[in-house]
């Protein structure tokens, strides 16, 4: 797995990201997400972090496997969540019809704008046919670097443009969120979620 600068990023501040997004309440995004989900379902937590959001599944029933592309963040949510997370790039997914919802908060942002379509399609052959994809984007347009971070952003119909071109993928709801850090209380966050279905 050759490393990005946004993945040396996480690495090289791991433990500092860790503690600035643990405890964070995502409890209105959770229950937009968990609705769509039946119980005991199977999530994948998309680039899971410090792995609050897995935690969060696991204590509610469901069935969880958690991804990251940073070695030291992969480490750091293991021993939150007590449970191993997958050492993997989104771009190397090779699931098939697995899952129930895919969780991707704050992850698909540092995907290459020029990828965003194909990786919508490998997202939707991982879900299972009426599965929910839940992602969020900083709000905005285009692409930009942001200590040594690439982001990726999106506002309302950028994205559906986006997604039109993904043949099973349809968005039912979409929503701008603030962010929850009181140090970047304000910038905003685009929310979508995502419907796989054979018919449009």
């Amino acid at each position: 797995m050759s490393k990005s600068e946004t993945i040396k990023f996480y690495d090289v501040n791991a433990q500092e990201y860790f503690e600035s997004t643990v405890n964070i309440n995502l409890d209105e995004l959770y229950k937009s997400f968990l609705k769509h989900i039946p119980p005991k379902g199977n999530i994948l937590d998309l680039g899971c972090g410090s792995g609050r959001d897995s935690l969060h599944f696991l204590n509610k029933g469901y069935n969880v496997i958690s991804i990251d592309a940073s070695e030291e963040m992969v480490k750091l949510s293991s021993e939150l969540t007590k449970r191993k997370t997958i050492f993997m790039n989104i771009e190397e997914i090779d699931f098939h019809d697995e899952f129930d919802g895919i969780w991707a908060c704050a992850s698909l942002l540092h995907i290459n704008k020029n990828l965003s379509e194909s990786v919508f399609n490998i997202l939707c052959n991982a879900l299972k046919n009426k599965g929910i994809l839940y992602a969020s984007y900083k709000y905005g347009n285009g692409a930009r670097i942001l200590k040594k971070r690439y982001f990726n952003n999106y506002n309302e119909t950028s994205i559906k443009k986006t997604i039109h071109n993904v043949k099973e993928l349809n968005i039912i709801d979409h929503w701008v969120t603030n962010d929850l850090r009181p140090s970047k209380k304000n910038e905003k966050w685009l929310n979508i979620i995502l419907s796989k279905s054979q018919t449009r």
